[in-house]
């Protein structure tokens, strides 16, 4: 029996990469891609137009979905999944922006309302381009141990592809709850071993995450009260606590533009604003669930980092990182 992974995508503000990342997976021919949702976040640019002016050209079908007060309702072209020659496609209109966590929480639960049939979830950024295999490789992985609930690629630079992103995830110091890639800025060609890369990984990049339907099922949708960021490593969590390992697959490539939507980097200097707030705010959520204990040594290394921010003559982001420790919400702009 074929191993079914349906893959999705999220979109805010951002066709372009979205129609390139579209374009790639159609240029995949795993025969374990078994079809792809998009969801979009409330785009007020010309993202959708973007994408249902790919799907034509592509001889894609394009059937239009609303989530609106909690179901689904049909918003364009035909609501069945499957009749289309090509792998089955959908767009799925949110109605919001909400977040990384909520709008990708959308496309899983269209998945189980629909009964699509699937073995795993490939979540991918939509600054993404997905090289062939990678899907293959990642099924692969995990159908041979099952106990594998999540799995990760070698994510790469797309601007730089010699260079590797992150080996699958990130190892996650609980007590300053800051993560650092694995073989971040590693050349590409090195082959990283995978016992070793596993026995480290905390969590898998959200960029390019595979879960399994029996991890799904257990442990449940993303939790959306991050907005953004630390999903994942939320995620990856209860995964482990249920039981499930986590799984790097080096052979499964993936190109990441990083922070297409949303201004975030490994760079501090090119990080939005509004990404600088959502990483405090969220650092500190995360610790409150689970570490409470590592608290202290958590609001410290933030106030560590806006009196860092300060002294680098970076006011506005020493401003911006103080309101989310203390709870107020992103106002740009808002440096005295």
């Amino acid at each position: 029996m074929k191993f079914r992974v349906w893959v999705l995508l999220l979109n805010w503000n951002n066709g372009r990469d979205t129609v390139e990342c579209l374009d790639s997976i159609r240029l995949c021919t795993d025969p374990e891609i078994a079809g792809v949702v998009v969801c979009d976040n409330a785009s007020r640019d010309d993202s959708c137009e973007a994408i249902r002016a790919w799907a034509a050209g592509a001889g894609v079908t394009l059937p239009e979905h609303q989530w609106l007060d909690g179901r689904f309702a049909l918003a364009g072209g035909d609501v069945s999944v499957g009749q289309s020659a090509t792998r089955p496609h959908c767009l799925i209109h949110t109605g919001n922006n909400l977040g990384f966590a909520g709008g990708n929480n959308v496309g899983l639960r269209w998945l189980t309302v629909q009964n699509a049939g699937f073995d795993a979830v490939f979540l991918l950024n939509n600054d993404t381009v997905l090289e062939p295999g990678a899907v293959t490789a990642v099924a692969r992985r995990m159908v041979a141990d099952r106990r594998v609930g999540m799995a990760g690629c070698t994510v790469a630079y797309y601007h730089q592809r010699d260079r590797v992103q992150a080996w699958g995830g990130a190892t996650f110091a609980r007590w300053f709850a800051r993560a650092a890639h694995i073989g971040a800025h590693a050349p590409i060609d090195l082959v990283p071993e995978v016992q070793q890369v596993e026995a480290r990984l905390d969590y898998v990049l959200g960029a390019a995450l595979a879960i399994s339907k029996e991890c799904l099922d257990a442990v449940g949708l993303m939790e959306d009260c991050y907005f953004l960021y630390f999903e994942e490593i939320d995620w990856a969590e209860r995964a482990r606590r249920a039981g499930f390992t986590l799984g790097f697959v080096p052979d499964a490539r993936v190109w990441h533009k990083e922070g297409g939507s949303t201004g975030s980097s490994a760079d501090t200097a090119k990080r939005s604003l509004l990404s600088e707030h959502y990483l405090a705010r969220s650092a500190i959520r995360f610790t409150r669930k689970f570490y409470p204990w590592f608290l202290p040594t958590v609001l410290a290394y933030q106030l560590m980092k806006a009196a860092q921010a300060v002294l680098n003559g970076d006011a506005g982001r020493a401003w911006v990182r103080l309101r989310a420790v203390s709870g107020l919400p992103f106002v740009a702009h808002a440096a005295p």
